[in-house]
């Protein structure tokens, strides 16, 4: 009771809860209405088209069909539902308005026709009690009585088919929502007293280490993806043992049931069922994680990259849901002796759509297609998600029209990649259209400013460029950049003239103690120079050929430039509040410290770089130059070890580490923190911004 307590009051604050079999749309209630026009349903009518078979006393041919106009105007079928429906409602009080409710609803069988008469009216036709029974191979001419066995058989049927209906919707509620709210469950956790403490003690453990030995940004061997942390592995490892669980538990037969002949095949229609409504519940958060809007990236301390690497698991996992749907649909179909005739029918063709782009999706994934040409990757991957939220939606309206609350869970994916899409182009449209100047930096690197974009020198965010001139075939493309405030690459050469102005302000002020025209020495104090702190700068590495629009970034001006961000990639707060922040960059990755450098009051900088690259250190020397403790090696690697067991052995309470660069940088990084976390002199928050999606 408690359970089912605290099930009602999470739907209270979730509307599409009312949108669901049981949550808001009924099945089959009441019942014993319900069960009476199917104990009747496929009884001969005499204005039935019985096709070639004809009819007499003897019955009805194969080919027997009524339409819901005859129902609607049958006298005898009208008064014999009616009658059903007074002797075993009756004696379980419903209200008379939900039985006209569904007498005017149901009783057609099409939504539009309405009977002939209302349920009163059609009770009020009867003369006297019927006596003759319902034999479902005569046509049915007069009013019948429907025999107690069928009825009840049919009412059990409907209300466990219901019962577990009902249990297929609050499972898809429970996975939806346990996805969505463990990251923010786990958030929490650490504003409560004490928590701060047992986090930190737990993270070298949990949270920081990879599960299989130095990778993580860095792909597995034959590139068979990106292992997950072990914090990530235990969401995953959760999130697939739920969705089992929830596939697996709590189906009951009832027998004899009118529709399925056998218990075999009644649980094998509850297990198809349930699947394809799990498979529906996951397509929203499988979409969400992907999202650059997703709304747990400002709720959550999680990252960018965990989130990605979510939605890469979650989806194989709704994959397997459909795939599992669309087998037990094959095999019961089969069994039952239906498969030929269901597989003619359109809403299984738009299953089977919906299945294949689900498997090739799930083909196309893997890291060694994404490495290849992740352009083209992506491109059919909308496509066939498209594909998928089509056939599901179609496969769901040709099959129920609308009736049980199926579509709701594609509108709640929709809804989620339409918010995203509709935010990005809300934000190209704030910063709108902007003119680069493009500087060759190094041989294989250039600078490109942006005049114009006022964004704060925010650590840890990210911004979307799209440079629509360079390739006219593919103006959509776009990538991921670190960005840096302009102002700040010139914050030193400012300052110089900051202080130039401070001593002549001085002088000024000497001044005007010995003289008494005020105004003259104001014009003195005010001889600075002013200067703009707007435009944005990234530093971008040009791909090699292979691929990618950057290839064609040289040196110009007026180039038009589309940003979209910015977006939070790593959250800063834990790595800022340390007494000591560590920043290790590896080549072009220091563009992702560079806003840390004045986000921190004690900030040791360790970077290193190819040969080829140290133009970027000249670019720099004014950002540099301001930082007190650096090392910086061109040409050499850093000893990520050496350098953070001396962090560590410094005497420091807690030291915040972020690292960006290479894939085995970081992962190299990741290692060492956490064997030093577990010794125990120092405690560490480490961040690893790298775009490894």
């Amino acid at each position: 009771m408690r359970v089912s307590t605290t099930f009602t009051l999470l739907c209270v604050s979730l509307p599409w809860c009312f949108a669901l079999i049981g949550y808001g749309i009924p099945m089959y209630d009441p019942s014993c209405a319900f069960a009476c026009r199917a104990a009747i349903a496929s009884a001969p009518l005499t204005c039935s088209d019985h096709g070639a078979g004809g009819h007499s006393s003897g019955g009805h041919g194969a080919s027997m069909t009524t339409t819901p106009q005859c129902r609607a105007s049958n006298l005898p079928f009208l008064t014999t539902l009616a009658w059903c429906i007074q002797t075993n409602c009756g004696p379980l009080n419903i209200e008379l308005w939900r039985l006209e409710k569904y007498w005017r609803e149901q009783v057609p069988g099409a939504k539009g026709v309405i009977p002939k008469w209302s349920y009163t009216e059609s009770v009020q036709q009867i003369s006297g009690t019927p006596s003759q029974l319902l034999n479902k191979k005569e046509v049915m001419n007069v009013t019948v009585l429907v025999p107690t066995t069928s009825w009840q058989s049919q009412k059990n049927t409907l209300e466990h088919f219901a019962g577990q209906e009902m249990l297929h919707s609050r499972y898809g509620i429970v996975l939806l929502v346990t996805g969505f709210a463990i990251p923010i469950v786990f958030t929490a956790l650490g504003y409560l007293p004490y928590m701060t403490g047992v986090f930190d003690k737990i993270k070298p453990y949990v949270v920081y280490p990879a599960v299989i030995g130095r990778y993580h940004v860095r792909p597995l061997p034959y590139f068979l993806g990106n292992a997950p942390l072990l914090g990530e592995s235990l969401y995953v490892a959760f999130f697939f043992a739920l969705n089992v669980i929830l596939t697996a538990v709590n189906y009951h037969s009832t027998q004899p049931n009118t529709w399925f002949t056998s218990t075999w095949q009644e649980i094998m229609a509850y297990s198809s069922a349930r699947t394809g409504v799990l498979a529906f519940a996951l397509a929203p958060l499988v979409i969400l994680f992907s999202g650059r809007n997703n709304i747990l990236l400002w709720l959550t301390n999680w990252s960018h990259s965990t989130f990605m690497l979510l939605h890469r698991w979650v989806a194989r996992i709704f994959g397997l849901q459909i795939i599992l749907h669309s087998i037990l649909e094959l095999i019961l179909y089969k069994d039952i002796g239906t498969l030929s005739a269901e597989q003619k029918e359109e809403y299984w063709i738009w299953g089977i759509v919906a299945t294949l782009a689900v498997c090739i999706s799930l083909v196309i994934s893997p890291l060694y297609f994404r490495r290849k040409s992740y352009e083209i990757f992506l491109i059919l991957h909308i496509i066939l998600a498209v594909f998928v939220l089509v056939g599901s939606w179609y496969h769901v309206e040709l099959l129920f029209t609308r009736k049980w609350g199926y579509e709701f869970w594609i509108y709640a994916a929709c809804a989620v990649w339409f918010a995203d899409r509709l935010l990005r182009a809300l934000r190209i449209a704030k910063t709108g259209r902007r003119h680069a100047t493009i500087t060759d930096v190094a041989s294989d690197i250039v600078r490109v400013d942006i005049e114009g974009v006022r964004w704060a020198a925010r650590p840890g965010y990210h911004a979307y460029a799209y440079f629509p001139t360079l390739n006219k075939f593919r103006p959509w493309e776009n990538h991921p950049f670190s960005v840096i405030p302009t102002s700040l690459l010139h914050l030193h050469k400012h300052n110089s003239q900051s202080d130039k102005s401070s001593q002549t302000s001085k002088s000024a002020d000497r001044d005007i103690e010995k003289s008494a025209d005020v105004h003259t020495a104001a014009e003195v104090i005010n001889t600075r120079q002013p200067w703009s702190t707007a435009g944005v700068s990234l530093y971008i590495r040009k791909s090699n050929g292979k691929g990618g629009i950057t290839k064609f970034l040289k040196g110009q001006q007026g180039l038009t430039t589309l940003l979209d961000g910015p977006y939070p990639n790593n959250p800063t707060k834990a790595v800022l509040g340390c007494d000591r922040l560590l920043l290790i960059g590896g080549g072009i990755g220091i563009t992702a410290l560079i806003p840390f450098l004045s986000s921190h009051t004690n900030v040791h900088l360790c970077w290193s770089l190819k040969q080829s690259s140290e133009g970027i250190i000249h670019d720099l020397s004014s950002v540099l130059e301001g930082v007190v403790e650096k090392q910086i090696l061109v040409g050499k690697r850093l000893d990520v070890e050496q350098i953070i067991i001396q962090e560590a052995n410094a005497g420091w309470k807690k030291i915040g580490v972020v690292v960006c660069g290479p894939g085995g940088l970081c992962d190299d990084v990741r290692a060492v923190v956490t064997a030093a976390g577990r010794q125990g002199k120092a405690m560490f928050e480490l961040e690893v911004d790298a775009f490894s999606w």
